[in-house]
């Protein structure tokens, strides 16, 4: 099993040189094995069963062409918060929430072909160049570590090295950690 990984929700973004950076106000632990309550995604009974309703009987809804909310049902049937588990389904939401500019749908997808999840195939390729459209640290972190690793690309240090500095320079905490492992400040 998996150790929990915590995954930080961006609400703001910010302009950093003409780099769209998105900066984290909650997090939650993320582990694919285990149902989560509400209260981990910050969400009551009454918005999932709203956003649930919303999805199955008004698909026309404002609601629905909401990223933060399409993204928000991606999560609920990939990792099954109070439903079953539908792949399809919740990789259907975030697909249409990336197609709205949604980094957080992007990182959500890209995780699940990263790791291969719940009978969805490992595609380090496709895992990357969804990190790559997107503007948010940890996504930096994985494209310097896809880099690195050769995971989707062929590993090229240089870019490996790049792509840590940037997540460094925005304080992401495992460029942080990888920089005991790794020097990827000096040339």
């Amino acid at each position: 099993m998996n150790p929990p990984q915590t995954i930080n929700m961006a609400k703001k973004v910010i302009d950093l040189d003409g780099l769209k950076v998105k900066t984290n106000d909650q997090s939650f632990v993320q582990n694919q094995y285990i149902h989560k309550s509400l209260e981990d995604y910050g969400w009551d009974e009454e918005f999932l069963d709203n956003m649930l309703y919303v999805a199955e009987e008004c698909p026309k809804h404002e609601w629905m062409k909401d990223p933060e909310i399409l993204n928000n049902l991606g999560i609920v049937f990939t990792e099954g918060v109070c439903v079953d588990i539908d792949m399809e389904r919740g990789i259907g939401y975030f697909e249409k929430a990336i197609q709205k500019d949604d980094d957080l749908a992007r990182i959500n997808l890209a995780d699940i072909y990263r790791e291969g999840r719940n009978g969805i195939p490992q595609d380090y390729r496709r895992a990357y160049k969804l990190y790559r459209q997107c503007g948010l640290p940890y996504a930096h972190f994985r494209v310097g570590e896809a880099f690195e690793l050769g995971h989707g690309v062929d590993v090229e240090l240089p870019q490996a090295k790049r792509f840590y500095r940037l997540a460094y320079s925005e304080g992401y905490p495992l460029a942080i950690e990888k920089l005991k492992t790794f020097n990827f400040l000096e040339d």
